[in-house]
């Protein structure tokens, strides 16, 4: 009987072992293929005709992109409560439709929100415009307090309404997890020292952050149940990567399939390896779909973004997934093409060849060797303080 009972004992804990493995395994890998591959272009919404007609045919006439991330400022569509004009994107999806190509929405609260939010009374969170990069520079603006429920109940009723116009679009394969943001898509939140004290006088920011995004990656989720969740990664407030980390894992737990993050940093001036958001790619890219945005433009030997073998060698490093490019990069026929070929060369090299061919050419710059310097800073790295 003891020796049984001894057997039995051992057999549950082999079986427990057997079932704890491979839960590890199934986590450890994302649980659907790759929803976005290949190189994409950043495209904002225009009710200019001719801008339609010059990316129409743009787009078409360069076979290197595999998709469009059409950005779309909410003030732009609605600019009275309930009255929605999406004629300017239905011409660019339209556009799209023609072509057969993929597309990504990306729609934009912060300081896109319209002013009829806050004559409804939702909460407004004053500031200016810190990057020095932006034709805005230093001008007053404001943005919804994320948690605020009359922003919430607005925008929540614009997405469900974006849903039903685009969610079954087979052409539709993404939306962007927006909720808590400024001038951009990223998580980015207003942070000087006068910000910041702003904030804490709001209370427990990072708990109510935190129930902002799992609300609304529920929110994105439901309204397109078939597309990729995209996270625009970066440093929130004064707040650890732990929280990005809490909201990553809220993601991956829910929707496992299509949940993406994604590194808006991406430069070919050094190895991105030490950055927040690279490394929270790096960290979660076996569990998490993921890929890279440009820091800025390829084009003209750009010294903000760096070389385009470079930045092949931090994508193939994270073995990204899919590489958003400029808006400019993405329709010249001829930079989309020098990067598809250094990314094809690089993929079948592998990290390790392709930096040592970096390096035999004189083509690879450490860490210690990037001597950019962002406008208006003087130290840190520019690709992590600045402010979008």
């Amino acid at each position: 009987m003891r020796y049984g009972g001894l057997h039995i004992l051992w057999w549950m804990s082999y079986c427990l072992f057997l079932i704890a493995a491979t839960a590890s395994i199934s986590c450890a890998v994302p649980a659907g293929p790759s929803i976005r591959t290949g190189l994409w272009v950043t495209q904002k919404v225009s009710s200019d005709r001719a801008e339609l007609d010059v990316f129409t045919n743009s787009i078409r006439a360069n076979h290197q992109l595999a998709g469009v991330c059409l950005h779309i400022p909410w003030n732009q569509v609605e600019k009275e409560p309930g009255k929605l004009d999406f004629t300017a994107l239905d011409n660019f999806v339209a556009a799209l439709r023609g072509i057969g190509m993929k597309y990504q929405l990306c729609f934009k609260p912060g300081a896109s929100t319209p002013a009829f939010v806050y004559a409804e009374g939702a909460q407004s969170f004053e500031t200016r415009v810190m990057n020095p990069h932006r034709p805005n520079f230093g001008e007053a603006i404001a943005i919804p307090v994320p948690w605020d429920p009359i922003y919430q109940r607005n925008f929540s009723r614009v997405i469900a309404q974006l849903g039903e116009r685009y969610g079954n679009d087979p052409l539709c394969v993404s939306v962007v997890l927006t909720c808590a943001n400024s001038l951009s898509a990223e998580m980015h939140l207003p942070k000087t020292r006068e910000d910041l004290a702003k904030w804490k006088a709001l209370g427990n920011y990072e708990e109510k952050l935190l129930d902002v995004y799992k609300k609304y990656t529920d929110v994105w989720a439901k309204a397109f149940p078939r597309q990729e969740i995209s996270l625009h990664l970066s440093k929130v407030l004064d707040l650890p990567p732990q929280f990005c980390e809490r909201v990553i894992e809220y993601g991956l737990g829910k929707y496992p399939d299509r949940f993406s993050i994604q590194n808006c940093q991406l430069t070919g001036r050094r190895e991105d390896t030490g950055m927040m958001t690279y490394d929270l790619v790096q960290k979660y890219r076996d569990r998490a779909h993921h890929g890279f945005q440009s820091l800025a433009s390829l084009a003209n030997g750009g010294e903000r973004m760096g070389s385009i073998e470079l930045a092949v060698l931090n994508v193939v490093h994270a073995e990204g997934e899919y590489w958003e490019l400029w808006h400019g990069d993405g329709l010249s026929v001829e930079t989309s093409a020098a990067v598809a070929r250094a990314w094809e060369e690089g993929r079948r090299l592998g990290y390790d060849a392709y930096k040592k061919k970096l390096m035999s050419e004189g083509e690879y710059r450490a860490r210690d060797e990037d001597h950019y310097r962002a406008k208006g800073t003087d130290r840190g790295n520019p690709a992590q303080t600045l402010i979008k």
